[in-house]
Parts: structure tokens; C-alpha cells; sequence
């Protein structure tokens, strides 16, 4: 009976320690992250956090402050180890499964409190301008347009089918101009059909009537405590009211009228690769035949945004239609209006990037297309992603042809927008109007000094690599926040830190990043520590494997005889790479400082011919050459060009 029990009990030990292997080698962890100096953003080195696919780290921002950007972890790695060319150092944090939760919720939190303060101050910026253009028009009979209220009081959308105002209607030819009309006519019969023949005009009446009783915003007094746990109230601001209204205003338009679209609001193309297949006839069939259900649904629909939705529905209908009369694709332009444009003598040097990311793109839109038509359905969300691989596409073939083109920026949805018109506006006195705008002058002046007081960029005190280490600090007082009030901070912060994360790191010693990092490697639980190349390292290593020569050596160690390395004009003018030559490093920078004098005295000369960019560009050389006189790089080149795809195989991604 004895020997049972101690069998039954031995089973029952083993069965404890198997089901406890699988935690125990699952540790839970996070990752911090050291990126190098190099000339550009973060110049002086970079910091980050990593928890899982998201990647958190603080940037100043133009406006003097700094603000926390997460990104997901291939992008992260892609813009600084591959577009940046700079080496990346990881080192794996051992953590409870509770500290790891009190970490990342606290970043999680930080982030989505940040980005909703920072929209409420564009609130108000906007809120201001547009009370100001009122005012404008209500006491001068019209409103003064700035370059600012211009960029910023646009209406999404309504761009797809009209102009700027004061600028003529732009549409292609005649008969894809009659074909459009008619895909708009069928959409205004199918309305009227649910709805009644009377249903837009009267729909508009009301739109209408609701705008003249607009009035402004109340917005509540701002919290000093920026930081605090209370996160900002959404408010849906009368600006955006007044947007939204003017949207479905020209969106009815639009459906009453039957305009054809813009001319720069379609992309049109009849090569070979764009042809309507068989299979997908009926896929895009069905698509145009759902967009038609959700635009008439979004008439009658309560959310405030649905004029926009009916613009981008009725537009991608029209371009459907245009695809199964023509039988090659058509898509809307779906580039963001601030896209880069390069042109072609920023680009021909590096035409054979450029053909493999034309190819990349090729094969991504092909991928998408043969996954819809072998599944025969196509949902709108499937049809944004061919859109955009189509858009993106269609701009590399124009490099191609030694075109400009415009260099990312694709969006979900397109957005070509207009400023506002001349059209019906609140009912508000003057004396309203100046009351209301005096009101946000003072919340918007308050809400960016509280901002200030709490998100201030400071090189030394509150920089990338400071904040990081106060979020963590934060995270971890957080159990403590709503007990008892505690005497000393700081010494519950070194406590709480040396238990859960293995030692404590000073902020006011730590706030350049390569001795932040050699900290945390001294001090924190580090379980793993890993150094990522760049590109140019990961290609030189591949290069140098099978060429370990010194004319291979001395090949790649300059600009001029580089395989691996075309100039980019972004980049301020060196000669020789110094991240890989120590001890010559001196010696470098000092013909890169000579180059960098060179071209700020041409720039001199250059001034009115290129804005003072050669001027700029040779002082950065200069800068960015002096450190390495004492042995230190920033140096690095950057890859403008470099396709997303040369990410795919590399396997330093892991968490």
C-alpha cells in the first residue's frame, strides 16, 4: 500500500515537471535595442523597446518636443539597419510574466495618451483657423485664404471628382468621360430606388439646415498633468463637424450631378500585365455589386464621416466599371498629396534598384490578383491592397522611363481633397466668432505649454534614450499609484527595479545611447545580446567571403570604386567609409572634412541655382566628419532605393 502511494505520488511529481519545462523555457523577455550614430534622424545613436512585433521609441519632433512612435519590428529594422545603414545592437531582458505586462501596457499607454493629446492640439490649431476664416468672411464679406488655412481646411474625398475652387473641371477623354457618367447615373437610380426620388434632394435640405445651427466647440480645461492616468476625451470638434457636413453635401452632389472623375484621380494603363483576366471578371463583377450595396447603405448611415465613404465608394465603382468595359485594370490615385516625387537625376544612378523594386512590385500586385481570382471574392479591404500594389507599381514604370515619379505614400484610401469652398456656413455673429476664437487661443496656448512642460526635448536631460528609461520607471511604480502616498521615489523605483528587471540605470548618466546600452548590459538581466549588422556590413561580409582580397578591401572602403554603395544625394558628400577602418579612421574624416569644405564652397557659388542645398549639405559633411578625427563614426551611406524584399531573408528579426 506504502509502495502504491509512492508510486502514485512519484507519477504525479513527473507529470508537475513536465508541465512546468514548457514555462520555464518560454522565459518571458523583451528587448532593448542600440541603434549607431549616423548622419540623418537620431544622429547622435538611437534607443528603442521591444516588446513582441512592436517596437517603441521617443523622437523629436519639430515642434521642440518629443513624442513616443511605435512601429512594427520589419519596419523598424528596414528603416534603420537598411535604408539608414546603421548597425543595430539587441539585448534580450529576462522578466516576470507581471513585469513584462506592467512594461508594455505602460508604453501602450503612453503612446495612445500621446497620440490623442497631440491630435486635440491639431484640433485646435485647425478649430482656430477655421473660426478665423469665418470671422474673415463674416466681417469682409470673404474669407482671406493663407498658405496655412489652405493646407490644413480640406475636404477628403471630394477631390476625386472636383477642383480646387477657382480651378476648371480636369477629365480624360470623351469617352471614358461618357462611360463614368453613366457608372454615376446607375448609382443615383439604384439610390433612388431604396430611398424614393425625393430622398438626395431632401437629404440635402436637412445637411444644409444642420449647418447653419453649427456653433463651436466646447472644450473642456486642460489637465497640467499631462502624464496623468486620465486619458484625454475624444472630442469631435466643429471643424470636423462642419467637414464632415460639407463632405456629404458634395458627395449627394456628386450623385445628383454624375460628374465623371478628375482627370488626375485615375490611373489608366493598357499594358499586357493589367489585362482583365477571365477569372477575374466576375470577381470584380461581384466587388462593384457590394460597393454599390455599402454606398447606398452609407446614405442613410448615422456615422458623421459617410459622405466620405460614399466619394471613395462611388469612385471605386466608377473604376471598376471602366475595368470590365475596358478590359484592362483602371485604379484610383490613392498617393497621399505630400508623396515624395523624385525625379531623374536623383534616381538614374541607382536604376538597378530601381528595377528590382519595379519587379518586387510586379510580383506583389500578381500576388494579390491570382489570391482573389482563385478564391473568386474580392473584399474592399483585398481590393485597397491591389490599389495601392497597382499605384506604387505604375509609379516605378514611369522611372522606367526616366520619368518623375512618385516615391511611397500609397494609402488604404485614397484622400484627394480640396480646400474649402465658398459654400453654406454657420450662422454665428461676429461677436460669437471673436468670443469663441479668443476662448481657443487661450485653451490651445495652454494645452501646448502643458506639453511643453511635459514632452520638452532636451539634448542632455530629455532626449530618446532618457524617456525610454522614465516609461520604464513609470511602468514599474505603477501597483503603487492609487495606495498609500510613498516618501521616497526614487528609492521604491532603484527597489522595484534591481527585483524585477535585475539593477536600476540612472537617467541623468545614461542619456547618450551607446553608454545607456552598456549599462543596461551591466545592470539588467540580460539573458542574450546579439550585434545586427547593417547592410552594407551584411553585403560586405557576403563580398569579402568570397573576395578576401586587399583590392577588395580597398574597392569598397570609398564612394568612387564601391559595388555596394551608389551616392545618395541625401546623404552630404564623403569620400571614404570609416565604420569599418579603425585605425584609419582619422585619416578619413579628414579628407571627408576636405570634401565637406569643397562643397560648402561651391555652395556658396550654387546658392541661387540649388536654395542653398550644397551650402547645407557640405556644413552636415563637415559636422558629420569631425567626430571621426577622434575615432568616432557617424559615417555610414544610406540606401534611398533598397528594396523591402532584401529584408525577407535575413534572419536577425527574431524576437
Amino acid at each position: 500500500m506504502m509502495r502504491s502511494s509512492l508510486h502514485t505520488v512519484g507519477i504525479h511529481a513527473l507529470m508537475a515537471v513536465l508541465v512546468m519545462l514548457p514555462s520555464a523555457a518560454a522565459a518571458v523577455g523583451f528587448n532593448y535595442l542600440y541603434i549607431e550614430a549616423s548622419e540623418g534622424n537620431s544622429s547622435g545613436g538611437h534607443s528603442a523597446i521591444q516588446f513582441g512585433d512592436d517596437i517603441y521609441h521617443y523622437q523629436h519632433v519639430d515642434s521642440g518636443l518629443i513624442r513616443l512612435f511605435r512601429q512594427e519590428k520589419t519596419g523598424f529594422h528596414f528603416t534603420y539597419r537598411y535604408l539608414q545603414n546603421r548597425p543595430m545592437h539587441l539585448s534580450r531582458i529576462e522578466v516576470s510574466e507581471d513585469t513584462f505586462d506592467l512594461l508594455k501596457d505602460q508604453f501602450k499607454w503612453q503612446f495612445l495618451t500621446q497620440e490623442r493629446q497631440f491630435k486635440r492640439l491639431d484640433d485646435l490649431h485647425k478649430e482656430r483657423i477655421f473660426i478665423r476664416h469665418l470671422l474673415q468672411k463674416a466681417t469682409a464679406g470673404q474669407a482671406i485664404v493663407d498658405a496655412d488655412g489652405a493646407s490644413v481646411l480640406r475636404l477628403k474625398g471630394v477631390g476625386l471628382f472636383y477642383p480646387e475652387p477657382g480651378h476648371q473641371l480636369q477629365h480624360t477623354d470623351s469617352k471614358l468621360t461618357k462611360q463614368e457618367s453613366l457608372s454615376a447615373q446607375n448609382l443615383r437610380q439604384k439610390v433612388e430606388q431604396r430611398y424614393g426620388p425625393d430622398f438626395l434632394q431632401s437629404r440635402r435640405a436637412m445637411i444644409e439646415s444642420q449647418i447653419k445651427t453649427l456653433s463651436p466647440s466646447h472644450w473642456p480645461a486642460i489637465n497640467p498633468d499631462s502624464t496623468g492616468e486620465k486619458f484625454p476625451a475624444a472630442i469631435y470638434s466643429f471643424t470636423e463637424r462642419y467637414s464632415d457636413y460639407l463632405t456629404a453635401l458634395f458627395a449627394i452632389k456628386a450623385l445628383i450631378e454624375a460628374p465623371p472623375l478628375q482627370a488626375d484621380a485615375l490611373l489608366l494603363t493598357t499594358q499586357p500585365a493589367f489585362k482583365v483576366s477571365e477569372t477575374e471578371r466576375p470577381v470584380l463583377q461581384e466587388l462593384r455589386n457590394d460597393l454599390e450595396i455599402s454606398l447606398v447603405k452609407a446614405l442613410d448611415s448615422n456615422r458623421p464621416d459617410w459622405g466620405y465613404a460614399v466619394l471613395v465608394n462611388m469612385a471605386r465603382y466608377i473604376a471598376i466599371d471602366a475595368s470590365l468595359q475596358s478590359g484592362y485594370w483602371v485604379f484610383i490615385d490613392d498617393f497621399a498629396e505630400n508623396s515624395e516625387r523624385v525625379e531623374p537625376d536623383q534616381y538614374l544612378k541607382h536604376s538597378a534598384q530601381i528595377r528590382i523594386l519595379t519587379g518586387d512590385a510586379k510580383t506583389a500586385l500578381n500576388q494579390v490578383r491570382l489570391s482573389a481570382a482563385s478564391r473568386q471574392r474580392l473584399s474592399e479591404a483585398e481590393y485597397s491592397q491591389i490599389e495601392m500594389a497597382a499605384n506604387g507599381y505604375i509609379e516605378l514604370l514611369n522611372g522606367e522611363q526616366h520619368h518623375d515619379f512618385r516615391y511611397n505614400g500609397e494609402k488604404a484610401l485614397p484622400t484627394k481633397s480640396i480646400g474649402f469652398p465658398g459654400g453654406p456656413v454657420p450662422n454665428l455673429t461676429p461677436e460669437q466668432l471673436t468670443t469663441a476664437l479668443s476662448a481657443l487661443d487661450n485653451i490651445e496656448n495652454s494645452l501646448l505649454e502643458t506639453l511643453k512642460q511635459s514632452y520638452r526635448y532636451d539634448l542632455l536631460s530629455r532626449n530618446c534614450v532618457t524617456e525610454l528609461f522614465r516609461t520604464i520607471n513609470q511602468a514599474l511604480l505603477k501597483p503603487y499609484r492609487f495606495g498609500e502616498k510613498i516618501a521616497d521615489l526614487e528609492v521604491l523605483t532603484i527597489k522595484e527595479s534591481e527585483q524585477r528587471l535585475g539593477g536600476y540605470v540612472e537617467i541623468p548618466y545614461n542619456f547618450v545611447p551607446f553608454v545607456a546600452y552598456q549599462s543596461v548590459l551591466d545592470r539588467y538581466r540580460v539573458t542574450q545580446s546579439r550585434d545586427l549588422d547593417s547592410y552594407r556590413g551584411l553585403e560586405l561580409a557576403k563580398l569579402t567571403a568570397s573576395q578576401s582580397d586587399p583590392i577588395t578591401a580597398l574597392r569598397e572602403s570609398n564612394i568612387l570604386s564601391s559595388r555596394l554603395y551608389q551616392y545618395n544625394p541625401d546623404d552630404a558628400l564623403f569620400v571614404f567609409f570609416t565604420d569599418d577602418h579603425v585605425l584609419l579612421r582619422p585619416v578619413f574624416g579628414l579628407v571627408n572634412a576636405v570634401a565637406g569644405i569643397g562643397q560648402s564652397v561651391y555652395g556658396v557659388f550654387s546658392w541661387p541655382l540649388d536654395s542653398g542645398k550644397n551650402l547645407q549639405s557640405g556644413a552636415t559633411g563637415i559636422l558629420m566628419s569631425l567626430p571621426e578625427l577622434f575615432f568616432f563614426n557617424m559615417r555610414k551611406g544610406s540606401y534611398k532605393y533598397l528594396p523591402f524584399n532584401q529584408l525577407i531573408h535575413a534572419d536577425l528579426l527574431e524576437d
